[in-house]
């Protein structure tokens, strides 16, 4: 009994915490990976592809030249009006991801989603705030000419607070552009706008092909897999952590909790930094042993504010209702109830349900235990074992016997009544209440 109160009490709890970990974990699922082949691939038609960006820009006369390893996209641009899109800023190397930033003035350089490591290790000093559950898509809000013409478009999911360099933002810092001491740079907060399967919504699609259609040149860099040292040629440990920044400080006790809001500052949706101190390592302190937590870091912050909410949500609602949340306390009945009217009450309920069958079934079963308890049987004997007994006291046929208490009834209320009359009759014949011939007659004139 016990546990079935507690299951009551719990089961609610159970199913909303596992719907929320379901979504959580449907929404980790779904995200793209970055090292899946066909992940913004210029080449590829799956829903995380970019084949109809790709197609775009080249009917509108820009060249497409894909490079699959950032050496080969440095060498590439060296010269010449040029753009450098960037789509997995995250596999490039630290040492090529600081030398694509240093390119000469005449090149754009596009990283697309970079989080807080991959900022600062590009070698800026600029604020990130998020990411968010999903890319919102909010007014450009700038007056770049491409984004104005675009309109609405999915580019925040991250966001950048450049204002140290005097960068142009649009789309609540969810895209940036500034001047660094070579390449001019853009950074976008999300890779929807470049994607197949979001190419439809909102402006999607024109920011994209504005954004990589002002030079007559695309250097496409399809990475998907993390580069080995240029110096060494071998892969740096499994951690990304254990690459180095460009002043060769490990980035292990910062890890990736600089791109979430609270890791080292406090972040409104538009990615603009309370503390004025950016990335700065020392006003980190030492770190946290909540926001560290691995458990803490697999899901967003949006899943644990509603896991709080709604269990606030329960409790107010059992408060409401005056529920108690422990186990039920046994309490007197205001008035008293005859048994005579309890069974008056049930027979009606079964007769409004047309539940004749169980009707019958529960007057045959207290008849098959009140015999068993006059002929001293045990409380599991069969129903083939108590026929026989009753049989042999009755003279009827065991067939007959087991039929009035096992059988079934015909759909009528008729049937029933007679049904009902004869388990009656033979329980007071076997029990020497009355004769069981006169009692089972009278029944039938009945």
């Amino acid at each position: 009994m016990k546990s079935r109160r507690w299951m009551r009490f719990a089961l609610p709890f159970a199913v909303v915490a596992g719907l929320v970990t379901l979504t959580g974990i449907a929404h980790v699922v779904q995200q793209p990976d970055p090292t899946d082949a066909s992940f913004l691939s210029p080449t590829s038609d799956d829903g995380d592809g970019a084949r109809l960006l790709a197609d775009r820009l080249t009917r509108a006369g820009v060249r497409v030249d894909v490079r699959t390893t950032s050496a080969e996209a440095l060498a590439a641009a060296s010269s010449g009006p040029v753009t450098v899109l960037v789509t997995t800023p995250g596999l490039v190397h630290p040492t090529n991801l600081a030398l694509l930033t240093s390119l000469p003035p005449e090149v754009r350089v596009v990283l697309v989603a970079p989080d807080a490591r991959q900022v600062r290790l590009a070698g800026f000093d600029i604020g990130v705030g998020g990411p968010l559950w999903t890319a919102a898509a909010p007014e450009p809000g700038c007056p770049i000419d491409f984004a104005a013409a675009a309109g609405p478009a999915a580019a925040l999911r991250w966001a950048y607070d450049a204002h140290g360099y005097a960068a142009v933002s649009c789309y609540l810092n969810g895209l940036v552009e500034f001047r660094s001491s070579g390449a001019s740079m853009s950074l976008i907060g999300a890779a929807d706008p470049f994607r197949n399967d979001r190419a439809d919504e909102h402006g999607n699609q024109a920011l994209a092909a504005g954004l990589l259609s002002r030079a007559p040149r695309l250097i496409w860099l399809d990475l998907h897999e993390r580069e080995p040292d240029p110096v060494a040629g071998t892969l740096p440990g499994e951690d990304p952590g254990s690459w180095s920044d460009p002043d060769g400080e490990p980035e292990d006790g910062e890890g990736e909790g600089n791109g979430e809001p609270g890791a080292n500052q406090q972040d409104d949706p538009t990615g603009e930094t309370q503390n004025g101190e950016g990335q700065d390592g020392e006003a980190q302190g030492g770190g946290d042993t909540v926001t560290d937590n691995p458990l803490a870091r697999a899901f967003p912050p949006a899943v644990w504010a509603t896991l709080a909410l709604l269990a606030l949500a329960a409790l107010a609602l059992a408060a409401a209702s005056a529920r108690r949340l422990g186990a039920p306390v046994a309490e007197p009945l205001p008035v008293r109830v005859r048994a005579a009217e309890t069974v008056r009450g049930l027979g009606g309920l079964y007769r409004r349900a047309g539940a004749r069958g169980n009707s019958l079934a529960t007057l045959q079963t207290a008849a098959c235990h009140r015999l068993t308890e006059h002929f001293g049987m045990p409380p599991d004997t069969g129903l083939d074992e108590l026929a026989e007994r009753v049989a042999a006291v009755t003279g009827q046929p065991v067939n007959e016997v087991r039929h009035t208490l096992g059988g079934g009834v015909e759909d009528s209320d008729e049937e029933l009544a007679r049904a009902a009359m004869t388990v009656q009759d033979l329980v007071r014949f076997v029990t020497g209440r009355q004769n069981w011939r006169q009692g089972h007659d009278e029944g039938n004139v009945t």
